[in-house]
């Protein structure tokens, strides 16, 4: 009885996070493809709001400490800039480097062969003074044995930590929110920043008790018992899915995110297809959970 109640609750929190997201700009930043002039996101560890340059790429998530990028196979590089001069540490390539300005800081991810994803940790400032900073990722560190947060003792502006000895205890991706994180207040005029700033932190929450209502709702084993559909966002059951879409050939590699958009729709109607199953709609509902529950064994 307990756990019903917190069912609805969660549920009714999320409906009404999930209206008022759906009313307000800026929501492409994490869908499929995303082609902007210039969109925003804001990172809760450490509070900045990274401007990201216009762009095509498969997915954007934003979790409390990072962005992960579904760089789309053969698209253009992606820049990224921070206000707040902060130096970004990447995984899932060979960093590219933080270029240190006098008034931001910018990150340039070059263009990908393969659909990829790239995590992008804005983990420490850039030294002080100077407008120089570490364009070019050093093959091993500076003299110092472990890269300190401030830039303030380092002799050179210009000698970068490599990616691997990041002081940031959150270099390795991590998809569901760690906690609920603050809404910031929306002032009467605001500016676009302060509104993605607001939308970001929405999405984060949604996502954080969506993960709570599933772990109620249901295990992440066994046969799926509900349907899916476009637009879950951060699911477990939907990660398992697109696991499952993987290992038949339909869904390309690395994109279990857990994200129900595009590429997974268009991998699920493949997947009807194959199987006769109609109306090719890319919805999982009860005649395609039927067929994958069959396959799993169950």
């Amino acid at each position: 009885m307990k756990n019903s109640f917190r069912a609805r609750l969660l549920a009714a929190l999320v409906l009404g996070l999930g209206i008022s997201l759906a009313m307000a700009p800026g929501v492409s930043a994490v869908q499929d493809v995303v082609v902007s002039s210039e969109i925003y996101v804001y990172i809760a560890d450490p509070g900045e709001t990274l401007a990201l340059a216009a762009a095509t790429v498969d997915q954007i998530e934003v979790t409390a400490s990072t962005v992960i990028i579904t760089m789309s196979a053969g698209g253009n590089a992606v820049t990224i800039s921070s206000p707040g001069r902060y130096r970004f540490t990447v995984t899932g390539i060979t960093d590219p480097g933080t270029t240190c300005g006098s008034g931001s800081s910018t990150l340039v991810i070059p263009s990908q062969s393969v659909a990829t994803a790239v995590t992008v940790d804005p983990s420490t400032t850039c030294p002080s003074g100077g407008s120089g900073g570490g364009g070019t990722p050093a093959a091993s560190p500076s003299p110092s044995a472990s890269p300190t947060p401030s830039g303030s003792p380092t002799p050179s502006p210009t000698e970068s930590p490599a990616a691997s000895p990041t002081p940031s205890p959150s270099a390795s991706p991590t998809p569901t929110p760690l906690a609920l994180v603050p809404i910031p207040e929306v002032p009467a005029n605001p500016t676009t920043a302060q509104i993605q700033a607001a939308i970001t932190a929405i999405i984060n929450n949604i996502a954080y008790l969506q993960a709570e209502l599933l772990k109620i709702q249901q295990p992440a084993t066994g046969a799926f018992t509900y349907d899916l559909y476009y637009g879950l966002w951060n699911n477990a059951e939907v990660k398992r899915l697109q696991e499952f879409l993987i290992s038949k050939g339909y869904l390309a590699s690395g994109l279990n995110t857990g994200n129900y958009y595009l590429k997974t729709v268009e991998a699920v109607k493949a997947y009807q297809t194959a199987k006769g199953i109609t109306p090719v709609i890319g919805r999982c509902g009860p005649k395609t959970r039927t067929a994958i529950n069959a396959d799993l064994g169950f």
